[in-house]
């Protein structure tokens, strides 16, 4: 690139200089696009504006903007922006953060998201694992650990907390969804579809696994949403979290 730019400088005839500028600004666009992107979500300018400059500062990429809430956030990928991943606040004003989750699950599979939160409960690890976020973080961990948890996630694995993996929240959901499932009067197919749902399961595969035709699924899954009165997985999850905050 910087042979680029001396040949710039040298070039007598208006043609070459064309030319080699036009070369110049390809390859500043390559380079940029070869840069992972990251989307950071949070409401905390502070937080915010020092996450963005410690991430460009020791990674190799390129931090492209800070929205204050998730509505921002789903305008801004309607519009055509884009994003390698999502750094995001667990609890955003506006658009509830679980339905910004499902959106993004549904619409941008691509996108990984790494959830940042004031409060890394074993409840809020294991609700943010349910909705298909890949790595979740406590705003008050080390920088070394930041740092770890994108790299981590941008090469394609998981970063979770080992309390996320406690078998006694395993425990807990699996009891919690029961007691709201005879709340809400669901059925045994029901049940089962919903817990597939929330691991993540498409209509498609819940009808291989269950001999059941996408079509029934569809029918489960839209009776489902009019028990919890509810009109999408967000706000089961949403449910199913406070329930499991009634029970610490």
């Amino acid at each position: 690139m910087m042979d680029l730019v001396r040949q710039i400088s040298e070039a007598g005839l208006w043609e070459q200089r064309f030319w080699l500028v036009l070369q110049l600004n390809l390859a500043l666009m390559n380079d940029f696009k070869t840069k992972p992107q990251v989307l950071i979500v949070d409401n905390h300018e502070i937080f915010a504006d020092g996450i963005k400059r410690i991430l460009e500062s020791n990674l190799d990429l390129k931090v492209n903007t800070s929205l204050g809430n998730g509505e921002h956030a789903f305008h801004y990928f309607k519009e055509g922006g884009d994003a390698d991943l999502i750094l995001f606040n667990h609890y955003m004003p506006q658009m509830n953060d679980l339905e910004f989750l499902e959106y993004i699950k549904e619409e941008k599979p691509g996108i990984k998201i790494l959830v940042a939160s004031m409060h890394p409960s074993e409840t809020n690890i294991f609700v943010a694992r349910k909705l298909g976020a890949h790595g979740f973080i406590g705003k008050d961990s080390s920088l070394k650990d930041m740092l770890q948890a994108v790299q981590d996630i941008l090469d394609g694995d998981y970063y979770y907390p080992e309390t996320g993996k406690s078998l006694g929240t395993v425990d807990q959901v699996d009891h919690a969804l029961k007691r709201l499932c005879k709340q809400f009067n669901l059925s045994r197919t029901e049940l089962k579809i919903l817990e597939m749902l929330l691991d993540q399961k498409k209509n498609k595969e819940i009808a291989h696994e269950l001999h059941l035709s996408p079509l029934t699924v569809k029918s489960h899954r839209k009776n489902i949403y009019c028990k919890f009165e509810v009109e999408s997985l967000a706000g089961i999850v949403f449910i199913l979290e406070k329930e499991l905050g009634g029970c610490k």
